[in-house]
């Protein structure tokens, strides 16, 4: 009798402890399904705003380019390029180069928010130079993301939903954030990174 006593007591004792865990796991899951459909929106506004990026990338040139001609700079140096996977975006301007990417938007991930809970959303980056040249030696994730901080002149930061601000930082302004709205996002982005590296200049190198 008493081992029987016993084996009821082990399983009652089972019973709980499986109680316990799916109690738990279920809160896991249900707090990680909340993340990926947050992923998964914000990652294809985030897209969407990158195909926008591109398109208005035409026009911008285009528009350098009627602008250069009549001041009789050669043109010829003015021109876009997108990769097959629509993921990367580039645009030389006469010396400068300027790349884009959502190349890294592959799990959830968000930023911080004063007072409230932080904020999931994809990342597009900018940066001054050739994406396929800076990432040459880069061979794994971790270095890969090395050369993208490295090399940022600034990020957009894209929601799962379109009623929240797209925010956008600047790296040498401290990363401090500019909301814009979803409309907005892919222009205004594209023109003050333009701005930024091409109002700038660059320095002779010295021993």
């Amino acid at each position: 009798m008493q081992n029987n006593f016993e084996s009821l007591n082990n399983l009652e004792d089972h019973i709980r402890k499986s109680s316990v865990v799916q109690e738990r796991t279920g809160l896991v899951a249900v707090y990680m399904y909340k993340q990926f459909l947050d992923f998964q929106k914000s990652t294809h506004n985030t897209a969407e705003t990158f195909i926008k990026i591109t398109d208005i990338m035409e026009q911008v040139a285009e528009s350098l380019k009627q602008s250069f001609s009549v001041r009789n700079v050669p043109a010829n140096n003015i021109y876009v390029s997108v990769d097959s996977t629509k993921t990367i975006a580039t645009i030389n301007i006469l010396w400068h180069t300027i790349s884009f990417t959502n190349r890294f938007n592959v799990a959830p991930k968000a930023i911080p928010r004063e007072s409230q809970p932080p904020l999931f959303c994809g990342r597009i980056f900018a940066l001054n130079g050739d994406y396929n040249v800076l990432m040459k030696d880069a061979h794994d994730a971790d270095s890969q993301m090395k050369v993208l901080l490295d090399n940022e002149v600034a990020s957009l930061y894209v929601p799962a939903e379109k009623n929240q601000s797209v925010i956008m930082t600047i790296r040498h302004k401290d990363n401090q954030e500019h909301f814009l709205s979803h409309v907005d996002a892919p222009r205004d982005f594209l023109l003050k990174v333009i701005e930024i590296i091409c109002a700038g200049g660059q320095f002779h190198e010295q021993k």
